[in-house]
């Protein structure tokens, strides 16, 4: 890529980042169905293909993912299934979408198939468009139902447990009271079932003190405040819970004079509790020479070596020069 194709890109992405405008000219409803996929095996670092350790995390394979569906693209979260077979993520511009996962022999992630999209519902059983749809959180509770947040509109919708969820009719869940504060492209990216009922939600540009980032911790369904600090100009986008009960957070960068930067950090299940200012350990960072785009989706579970799994998931904001990216990490 010549330079000038170089400045336009980043001008592109940063414009697609910060406003989260769609950079498709078309996304016209389609049908709920099966998906084609095309993937393409990454390395972690295209300058280094050799390099399989990140920070305290090994690199486990990863694809780049492309299809001609009109609504495949703008993932801004993830859960993956506890045996490793199945992904679910959702769109803002209110899709979801199902794949099964594919290994090699090694248990590298080597791919997806079996793609499915469909539209997400609002309360009145209609599918949500324009500013309803900007689905940024997804995460299952244990008795299968699914939490959705949105931003633009700050809301939580819960949807009903069963093999096809997110194709049900939701219910609003109730939101912190002070979420309605938080800009209009700044709400909820966070939102993750932590364990024992409890959840953990953080917003990408509601700040407090210093610069912090509101954040919240629900109990017994009801919400305390907590405050996520901030690191440089890092702002988190997903988070999950490990199979040890600790948090990871996923952040994501981009400014003018580092490019595009995502990493991965460490927060103690201890040390989220209300009132609480929470700080997370670096577990590993993606910088702009590495395989890395606007990551904002994360899920976890044990491997079958006993080992924390970590996958990681791109918005592309259906732009033409980012990807969509599925990378896999392993915990030592």
């Amino acid at each position: 890529m010549n330079l000038h194709a170089s400045v336009l890109r980043f001008l592109w992405i940063a414009l697609v980042v910060q406003t989260g405008l769609p950079a498709a000219a078309s996304l016209a409803a389609a049908a709920n169905g099966t998906v084609p996929l095309a993937v393409e095996p990454v390395s972690l670092n295209p300058e280094n293909k050799a390099q399989v350790r990140a920070g305290a995390l090994l690199y486990r394979g990863g694809v780049a993912i492309r299809s001609p569906h009109r609504r495949f693209g703008g993932f801004s979260g993830l859960a993956v299934s506890r045996d490793g077979t199945r992904l679910t993520a959702i769109s803002d511009r209110g899709a979801w979408f199902r794949a099964r996962i594919r290994y090699d022999g090694a248990g590298r992630l080597a791919g997806l198939a079996g793609g499915r999209m469909g539209r997400l519902s609002g309360p009145d059983g209609k599918a949500l468009g324009g500013l309803d749809a900007d689905a940024e959180a997804l995460t299952f509770l244990p008795d299968g139902s699914a939490l959705v947040a949105f931003e633009r509109r700050h809301r939580i919708l819960r949807y009903p447990a069963g093999a096809d969820s997110l194709s049900g009719r939701p219910q609003p869940w109730r939101a912190p009271a002070g979420l309605a504060a938080a800009p209009f492209n700044g709400g909820a990216e966070t939102l993750a079932h932590i364990g024992g009922g409890d959840l953990l939600l953080l917003t990408e540009r509601l700040t407090r003190g210093s610069g912090a980032f509101a954040g919240w911790i629900a109990r017994r369904g009801r919400w305390q405040p907590v405050i996520y600090t901030r690191t440089g100009s890092f702002r988190p986008t997903d988070a999950t819970a490990l199979p040890n009960g600790d948090i990871a957070v996923l952040e994501r960068r981009h400014t003018l004079a580092s490019g595009l930067s995502a990493r991965i950090v460490l927060l103690p299940r201890g040390s989220v509790a209300p009132g609480r200012i929470v700080r997370g350990r670096e577990l590993l960072r993606l910088t702009p020479s590495m395989t890395v785009d606007n990551f904002e989706g994360i899920s976890a579970r044990r491997g079958r070596n006993g080992k924390t799994v970590l996958y990681i998931l791109s918005d592309d904001n259906f732009n033409p020069l980012q990807r969509t990216l599925l990378l896999m990490f392993e915990m030592e």
